[in-house]
């Protein structure tokens, strides 16, 4: 039997229960209605594993026969299962451990119903806060199904925190020369989503840039004064917008601005928390302040900025998280940081350091402990890493006393990674943050993940694409990097990124390319025998593995031309692989329209289009 995740107690038991056509779901009389849309979602799921619909009832007792849902008060969100002969009986200590019953007893259902194995499960949470942090900002943002989609997934994994990333992708009244062509989340779309997370008790945490990461309303003829580095008109570029672009915290009209942009977006959210970011102020003390900075010192001007936006948001009575990359590389500001806050203690790395958990966790102040699902950059997350990431992360959250865990997903170089890569290692994380002892090797992970989120009964799947995501030898960002070089004098790559860029042999590219060619065969075969439901699923695997295979031709042609190795070898002539991404963005473009607004598609779209002008001209060029 596959569960994700893993019960933190659970007996086996002789004999079984079979679910008949009689059989009757029951709601205790003390359920509320949320029960009952969580029941009519289980008899879904029984109709979708054995073909028949239960009857749905509500009683003082029960009949037997039976699933029977009901309510005893205990430890928050946790929830115990008994099946025997005479039936199933799920208890919850609350609403949400009622919930979190059902989402087990739906996976075992897809393992084993009709026939049931006796068993017991006592079950609670390791940690109180599991959550998923998504980016909508970096050029993708997906369409509110979407979303709900996202929601629905993330609570069947008993995650119950959903942070979205936004820098200018909210539609806010008076910043539409921020927002235009972005395609942005409207007011009316996250109170929709807000509301649909809390019945699946979920918590939709707002969180907006509010110091760094700035790009999009810094370069706006409106707003580019309150820039700490001075804005020039340039052609976009993805490393730009995330390379600069910090407000200049010692201009009045900086906190004014932020502070309107947060009373137009909090009132949206019911959460009582609210995530101001803050991360990465690459460029504080650089420009405009950079007198101030040597005075008071780049830590104490942060600290002094963000103090003055936590009391923005603290005025709506919300409890202000913020990620803590910059207070832990100025330590000396640590003592001086308000002792309700929350840290957003981050770290992507597969082998990652616990001194910084250990540092804030002295510090006195809450915190959640914050991996990575891999996936930005890529087309393929990188689950090697990423995995070993997570567990390492939750390991010392736990020992630390986290809060919570929140895994993150982003969307570097204009958003390339595709949703369904990342549900893979959000999965896993979510199976960790709930019972941080689950310790499988990788492979059986993998192989629980196909089974149980795919349906995949070879258990092949999630193992096709690691092997995948080892293939990628020039990914999307390499490529950029090496483009916007070519092309930009400002954006210069050093010798060390050269020789990180083509540092693979033509043996490592002949063999990739056989490889993702072997893959993709394996996949095919596999979406035969998947529901329809996991269809655009495949298709998203199917182009990102496509994509990588041409990324790596196109890396073989820049070392034979661009860079004039002679012992290069080639894949495609330049023409030939011209055409074949051509048809491949075409059909990337169709599978990102099918859970994505439009948004910024164009960006890919044109940076691909002139990579294959430049393959047209290249025996022309050299």
């Amino acid at each position: 039997m596959v569960l994700l995740p893993m019960p933190q107690e659970i007996k086996n038991r002789d004999g079984d229960f079979t679910i008949f056509y009689d059989t009757k779901i029951i709601l205790d009389e003390s359920c509320v209605f949320d029960v009952l849309n969580e029941a009519l979602n289980l008899n879904q799921e029984i109709f979708k594993k054995i073909k028949i619909k239960l009857p749905i009832t509500k009683s003082f007792k029960n009949d037997g026969n039976s699933i029977y849902l009901n309510k005893i008060n205990g430890e928050k969100e946790s929830y115990e299962i008994d099946i025997s002969k005479e039936g199933i009986v799920i208890t919850g200590a609350d609403d949400a451990g009622l919930f979190y019953g059902i989402q087990t007893l739906k996976q075992i259902i897809r393992s084993s119903a009709p026939v049931i194995p006796n068993l017991y499960i006592k079950d609670k949470p390791s940690f109180k806060v599991r959550g998923f942090y998504h980016d909508i900002t970096r050029g993708k943002v997906p369409t509110l199904d979407t979303l709900k989609e996202l929601a629905d997934k993330a609570s069947f994994y008993k995650i119950n925190q959903l942070q979205l990333y936004i820098e200018h992708t909210f539609a806010f009244k008076n910043l539409s020369e921020m927002w235009l062509g972005a395609d942005p989340l409207t007011a009316e779309e996250i109170l929709i989503l807000d509301e649909y997370c809390r019945k699946k008790h979920i918590e939709l945490v707002p969180s907006l840039a509010t110091f760094g990461h700035l790009y999009t309303l810094l370069t706006t003829k409106s707003y580019r004064h309150l820039c700490e580095l001075e804005v020039k008109d340039k052609p976009f570029t993805w490393y730009d917008r995330m390379a600069h672009h910090t407000i200049d915290v010692s201009n009045e009209e900086s906190l004014k601005l932020i502070d309107k942009m947060l009373e137009e977006f909090i009132p949206l959210f019911s959460s009582d928390k609210f995530n101001i970011c803050c991360d990465e102020t690459f460029d504080i003390g650089e420009g405009k302040n950079k007198g101030l900075a040597e005075k008071l010192g780049k830590g104490q001007l942060y600290l002094d900025f963000l103090n003055k936006i936590i009391g923005c948001v603290k005025k709506y009575n919300k409890k202000v998280m913020f990620w803590g990359d910059i207070v832990l590389r100025h330590r000396e500001v640590l003592k001086d940081l308000p002792k309700d806050l929350i840290c957003l203690n981050w770290n992507y790395a597969p082998n990652p350091c616990e001194d910084n958990i250990k540092i804030i966790s002295e510090c006195g102040l809450e915190q959640y402990v914050c991996p990575g699902v891999g996936g930005w950059n890529l087309l393929m997350n990188i689950y090697d890493s990423a995995f070993s990431n997570i567990k390492n992360m939750v390991r010392y959250g736990k020992k630390y006393n986290a809060e919570g865990v929140l895994n993150t997903d982003w969307g570097d170089f204009g958003h390339i990674n595709l949703y369904q890569g990342s549900i893979i290692g959000m999965i896993y994380g979510a199976a960790l943050s709930w019972n941080a002892d689950y310790d499988e090797d990788f492979d059986i992970v993998d192989k629980n993940i196909s089974k149980l989120e795919y349906g995949d009964n070879t258990e092949n799947l999630v193992g096709l694409l690691r092997q995948l995501s080892r293939c990628q030898l020039f990914p999307h960002n390499y490529i950029a990097l090496w483009w916007y070089n070519k092309i930009f004098s400002d954006i210069e790559i050093t010798q060390m990124q050269k020789e990180e860029f083509f540092s693979q042999t033509n043996e490592q590219y002949k063999q990739a390319h056989i490889k993702i060619k072997e893959i993709l065969g394996d996949i095919m075969k596999l979406s035969q025998r998947v529901t329809v439901d996991k269809s655009i699923d495949f298709e998203e695997f199917y182009v990102s593995a496509r994509g990588i295979e041409l990324q790596n031709a196109l890396a073989l042609v820049i070392r034979k031309y661009d860079l004039n190795k002679e012992d290069s070898i080639l894949i495609y002539e330049p023409e030939e692989l011209a055409r074949l991404i051509e048809y491949w963005i075409y059909d990337y473009i169709k599978v990102w329209r099918k859970r994505n607004k439009e948004s910024e598609l164009y960006r890919i779209r044109d940076f691909y289009k002139e990579i294959c002008g430049y393959l047209r001209d290249i025996k022309n060029l050299y």
